[in-house]
């Protein structure tokens, strides 16, 4: 599986970092200059500033606007390749040794996911359906997983998310995981097998929350989203154990 790595042009340790791990794991990888948000020019294409601050309560984050097209770019040299996944890093990840084993386990699953997420900030809670080695499991997430620091993706979760993800209104994490609207199913391996390298320093600062916002079309707009999320995953996961009832029948 080749890994795209995305990275700014001046963090070259963090580019020295990724090198390393992933040499050491003989994973082919290329890297992927990732957008600064700070140099977008306004106003920046492919972004809905209006409905991200009704939906999303925060001023504008040039930062969060960067880090969603540089996935978006990562994603169209995916699909200029002939391979039918590939494995997305940011630059702040620490890969673990069985990675790509475990990886290559999911893909027995594939039928199951298009994308598979493997960090986030915090554990979710997790519907499983597959085991995999080592305790690790395929499961369904029933809560938001922030972060995008690592995923593997097949072609049609990849060209769903360009066809029907921009522009941007959310951030990246919070809009990838409303997978059931853009036509894949979304999985992850718990617990996630990949952690973030907390050495590093942030690159996205906070934004301005809009009070007016977060009190009103915030909540519930994200509190409808909770209510999909557990109908939808819920289903995909009854679906995974009747496909595996149907196999041992």
């Amino acid at each position: 599986m080749h890994a795209y790595v995305i990275n700014l042009a001046h963090a070259t340790e963090r580019w020295e970092l990724m090198e390393k791990q992933l040499s050491a794991l003989q994973v082919d990888h290329t890297r992927v200059e990732g957008a600064y948000g700070n140099r977008l020019a306004e106003p920046i294409a492919d972004y809905n500033e209006r409905k991200y601050r009704i939906l999303h309560g925060k001023t504008t984050n040039k930062g969060e606007v960067g880090c969603y097209l540089s996935h978006i770019k990562t994603l169209r040299a995916f699909l200029c390749s002939d391979e039918n996944h590939a494995l997305i890093l940011e630059d702040d990840v620490q890969l673990p040794n069985n990675i790509l084993n475990l990886i290559e386990q999911a893909l027995n699953f594939s039928k199951h996911w298009n994308l598979l997420r493997l960090t986030a900030f915090t554990p979710g809670e997790h519907l499983s359906f597959a085991e995999l080695s080592d305790g690790f499991k395929l499961s369904y997430n029933l809560k938001v997983l922030k972060n995008t620091g690592a995923y593997v993706i097949d072609r049609k979760a990849a060209q769903c998310v360009l066809e029907k993800m921009l522009p941007m209104f959310l951030p990246y994490d919070v809009a990838l995981d409303r997978e059931w609207h853009y036509g894949f199913k979304t999985a992850c391996i718990a617990p996630l097998p990949i952690r973030l390298n907390m050495d590093l320093p942030g690159q996205i600062p906070p934004a301005r929350k809009i009070r007016f916002f977060r009190s009103t079309t915030f909540h519930f707009f994200h509190g409808l989203t909770h209510l999909e999320r557990h109908f939808y995953r819920k289903r995909f996961y009854r679906e995974a154990l009747q496909r595996k009832r149907g196999k041992e029948a």
